[in-house]
């Protein structure tokens, strides 16, 4: 049994490294590298994308998120334009026997279009769904309700940021 365990310490290496050299030979390679020198890579034209202001408070949450994902800088030379509009409702659920609502859906939709000077490259649409209690204590359905609205805008910027990765991806090589 002894001389059983390197053979499968081989094994196990061995396979390994198959599987890295299958991806290698399939064209696979990550999204955001840089994939020679002078190629920019996802990350490079992420930066060149100008997010435009964004109405209401939860479009200035929106846009902060989104300058993070972009890595935007100062002095990089912004070509191409972001722009998005939020829309929201609250669709209540979960009815007591008082005929109020005990828990509640609130539902965020963004219009995305990205353009380089006045040619559309892309206009898509994202959406989210995400939950919250309404309590008896006012303050707690607030904190629950801010807490839902984050977790939506988050979950609204990594889908925006990953289609227009997506895009700079598979059309800029």
């Amino acid at each position: 049994m002894i001389y059983m365990k390197p053979l499968f310490v081989f094994l196990k290496i061995f396979l390994i490294i198959s599987c890295i050299l299958s991806l290698y030979s399939c064209g696979f390679r990550p999204m955001y590298s840089s994939y020679n020198s002078s190629s920019l890579g996802v990350g490079g034209y992420l930066s060149q994308v100008d997010i435009r202001p964004i109405s209401e408070r939860r479009g200035v949450l929106l846009r902060q998120q989104l300058n993070e994902k972009f890595n935007q800088e100062k002095g990089v030379n912004k070509i191409y334009d972001l722009q998005v509009q939020l829309s929201s409702r609250v669709q209540e659920l979960g009815v007591r026997k008082d005929s109020t609502s005990s828990r509640a859906n609130l539902i965020i939709s963004a219009n995305f279009w990205l353009w380089q000077g006045q040619k559309r490259l892309i206009r898509n649409r994202v959406a989210t769904t995400v939950s919250y209690n309404i309590l008896d204590d006012q303050y707690a359905t607030i904190a629950s309700e801010a807490d839902a609205e984050a977790r939506a805008l988050k979950l609204i910027s990594d889908q925006i940021t990953n289609r227009i990765a997506i895009f700079f991806s598979t059309n800029f090589k």
